[in-house]
C-alpha cells in the first residue's frame, strides 16, 4: 500500500461517520433545536495571533493557519493567516432526509455568517475606509463517487486543509449586504474545451465525473419550477428547461456577483445572533449521473464532505480575503429509520 493510501486509510478511520438514519425532523426555519441530536464535529477556534493550526493527512508535515488567505492554490507555501470571526468555524454537522442533504455551521460568538458590507465598488486595499460591496460564501464540497482521481483538490481553490476528489459544491452567496444566489457546481474540466462539453451535458440534466482543476467548473442555479420573469431576464446564460424525468425544472448558469437575487431550489436560515447557519440542498439539484443514468446523489451512497466559509476583506485582520475549511468527513446517506 502506498504512503498516501495508508494516510488516507488512517484519515477515514479517524473521521468516519457511522451510517446515520434518515432525519426527517430538520426544518430550515432558524430554530436549531432540531440539530441537537445530530452528531457534532469541531473545528479549531482561531485567534488573532494566528497560533491555531490545521493539518491535512495528505501533507502531514505541513501546518496551515485555521483561518487563512485564500490565494495559495497549492499545499506549499503555507498561506498567510487572516483572522475573521465571521468565518471562524468551531462546529459543524451533516444530516439528510429522503430527498436532501443538510449542513450546519457555527462560528465563534460575535461572528455573523453571511455578513457583508455595502458599497458601490469592490474593496480597495489602497483606500480601505471607502465603503465596498462585500462578498461571503457558505460552501459545502462533496466527493460523490469516492474516486480521488475525479474532481479537484481543495487547495486548488485556496482551501485548506486540503483533500482530493471533490466533484461537486453547493453554495450560497451573499453580496453587497444581502442574499444573492444559491448554486450547484460541477467540477469536471481542465480547460475551456472540456468546460463547454460540461455545460452542454448539464443542459441535458447530466452531471459529469472527470479529473478537474478548480477554476474550470460549471455553476448553475436550479429551479424546480419556472423562474420568475425577473430572474429569467437577469439570468446570464439560460435558463434552460431540463429534459425528463423532471418536469418543469430549469437551470441558469451563473458566476460570482451575478445580478441576483436568484432563489433556486436550496434553502437556508440563520440564528438570531447570526453565528449559526443551516442549509438544505435537494438531491435533485445534482442532476443525473451521466455514467449510470440514475440520480447523482441518492440514499445508500457514501460520500466525503467538507464545509467552508469564505469572506472578502472588509471584516478581516489584515484586510484580505479569509476562509476556514473543516476536516473532510465520510458520511453515509443511510435509508434506515431511527
Amino acid at each position: 500500500m502506498s504512503v498516501l493510501k495508508k494516510i488516507f486509510s488512517i484519515y477515514l478511520i479517524i473521521h468516519l461517520v457511522k451510517s446515520d438514519p434518515i432525519n426527517r425532523n430538520i426544518k430550515i426555519d432558524g430554530n436549531f433545536d432540531d440539530w441537537k441530536n445530530v452528531p457534532s464535529y469541531t473545528d479549531p477556534e482561531d485567534n488573532i495571533d494566528g497560533t491555531v493550526y490545521d493539518q491535512s493527512p495528505w501533507f502531514p508535515s505541513l501546518k496551515f493557519p485555521d483561518c487563512l488567505h485564500t490565494n495559495i492554490p497549492q499545499p506549499d507555501p503555507i498561506p498567510e493567516h487572516v483572522y475573521n470571526p465571521n468565518v471562524n468555524v468551531v462546529e459543524f454537522k451533516i444530516a439528510h432526509d429522503d430527498t436532501s442533504l443538510y449542513a450546519y455551521y457555527r462560528v465563534v460568538d460575535g461572528g455573523v455568517i453571511g455578513k457583508t458590507s455595502v458599497g458601490s465598488n469592490e474593496f480597495d486595499e489602497n483606500n480601505p475606509s471607502q465603503s465596498s460591496a462585500g462578498r461571503y460564501y457558505v460552501i459545502a464540497a462533496v466527493n460523490i463517487d469516492n474516486d480521488n482521481t475525479t474532481g479537484y483538490w481543495l487547495h486548488g481553490g485556496g482551501y485548506h486543509p486540503t483533500a482530493p476528489g471533490f466533484d461537486a459544491n453547493f453554495e450560497i452567496e451573499f453580496f453587497n449586504g444581502s442574499f444573492n444566489q444559491d448554486s450547484y457546481l460541477d467540477h469536471a474540466a481542465n480547460n475551456n474545451t472540456e468546460l463547454n462539453y460540461l455545460k452542454n451535458e448539464n443542459k441535458k440534466n447530466q452531471f459529469i465525473f472527470l479529473p478537474a482543476v478548480y477554476k474550470f467548473y460549471t455553476e448553475y442555479i436550479y429551479w424546480k419550477n419556472k423562474p420568475t420573469a425577473s430572474e429569467i431576464e437577469r439570468c446570464l446564460d439560460g435558463p434552460y428547461q431540463l429534459p425528463r424525468p423532471y418536469i418543469n425544472s430549469y437551470i441558469c448558469f451563473t458566476e460570482d456577483k451575478a445580478p441576483g437575487p436568484f432563489k433556486g431550489i436550496m434553502s437556508y436560515s440563520r440564528s438570531e445572533k447570526g453565528n449559526e447557519f443551516e442549509m438544505r440542498a435537494p438531491f435533485e439539484g445534482f442532476l443525473l449521473n451521466k455514467d449510470t443514468g440514475r440520480p447523482t446523489l441518492q440514499l445508500g451512497m457514501t460520500i466525503n464532505i467538507t464545509l467552508s466559509l469564505e469572506a472578502s476583506a472588509e471584516y478581516s485582520t489584515p484586510r484580505k480575503w479569509s476562509s476556514d475549511t473543516t476536516a473532510t468527513i465520510q458520511y453515509t446517506l443511510s435509508n434506515s429509520i431511527a
